[in-house]
């Protein structure tokens, strides 16, 4: 009886060794599961798609008509008759003002202001009575209603990257629910020497009447696009030391870095050219706390 009590206590010692080793293991397993979840960096990720994008220039452009060009006197003196006003059309060779050169003690006849072009008058810059002198207030600017273009300056560092034919987009205040279309056909050989830019203008398309010469704009010229690029934002760009571009990317809750080739970017965005597939989770914000095989909590943002 007593060998039999001794045999059932044994064994009860030795199920209770059991049982107490599993309890720490366990209690270590999931101590250590826990404390790998602490390390984890919390990142935002967004998954790569395929999606059309384009490259901008965004600059300002003043409207005017085509070929419009501004009429000043050929003799000094003061505005005896003005004979347009603005939105009339008027001949090449008219007369549009007439000019009182009188001094004391001689007479002279007025003197005629001709139109150089056939066009609508787009402004009257001169009152009756008003003194001028040759080359410096215009009389009246001439030129076409129906015809209107959109004029640039665009900064030395853009000249190459703007062509004959390119498409630009246009805003104006008067019509900030509208956006107009024009193409470039015209671009300057030379650039102002002062201001270190070139003209470019370009012809709007079907402007409706809505647009007056004289008007300033919100321009955005066309430069490159893409019907299927990979695009990410630019946030999630990272340099490497030998001045290559690279991005994290999440495989399996672990950041791994990923060399990129960046086709362009735009405002806050680039297209890779290569480097990245479809559907691939790159990590958009945190990685200024990664490295290569850090392990990482994802919180995904919709694209």
């Amino acid at each position: 009886m007593n060998q039999k009590r001794s045999f059932f206590f044994q064994i009860f010692v030795v199920m209770s060794t059991i049982l107490l080793m599993a309890g720490l293991l366990s209690g270590c397993f999931s101590r250590g599961k826990k404390a790998r979840e602490e390390e984890a960096i919390t990142v935002l990720i967004q998954k790569a798609k395929v999606q059309s994008f384009q490259q901008f220039i965004d600059l300002n452009g003043q409207i005017a008509g085509r070929n419009e060009v501004k009429v000043y006197a050929d003799v000094s003196g003061k505005i005896a008759q003005i004979l347009v006003k603005e939105g009339s059309y008027v001949s090449k060779g008219s007369v549009i003002a007439y000019i009182d050169r009188a001094q004391v003690g001689a007479d002279y006849a007025l003197a005629p202001v001709k139109a150089p072009i056939s066009g609508y008058v787009t402004s009257v810059s001169v009152v009756l009575g008003q003194m001028i002198s040759p080359g410096t207030v215009p009389v009246a600017s001439i030129g076409s209603l129906t015809e209107m273009d959109v004029i640039i300056s665009l900064p030395e560092r853009f000249v190459r990257d703007v062509e004959i034919g390119q498409t630009v987009y246009l805003k104006v205040a008067a019509y900030p629910d509208e956006r107009f279309t024009a193409t470039i056909y015209r671009k300057d050989l030379a650039v102002d020497p002062t201001s270190r830019t070139l003209t470019v203008r370009a012809q709007i398309q079907d402007p409706r009447g809505k647009l007056l010469s004289g008007m300033f704009a919100d321009v955005s010229i066309l430069v490159r696009e893409s019907s299927k690029s990979i695009v990410i934002p630019s946030s999630a760009l990272v340099e490497l030391e030998n001045g290559k571009q690279a991005v994290y990317v999440n495989q399996d809750n672990v950041a791994k870095i990923r060399p990129v080739s960046v086709a362009f970017g735009y405002k806050d965005k680039v297209a890779i050219q290569q480097g990245l597939n479809p559907g691939e989770e790159v990590i958009i914000y945190g990685k200024e706390f990664l490295k290569d095989g850090t392990p990482i909590y994802p919180v995904e943002e919709e694209n």
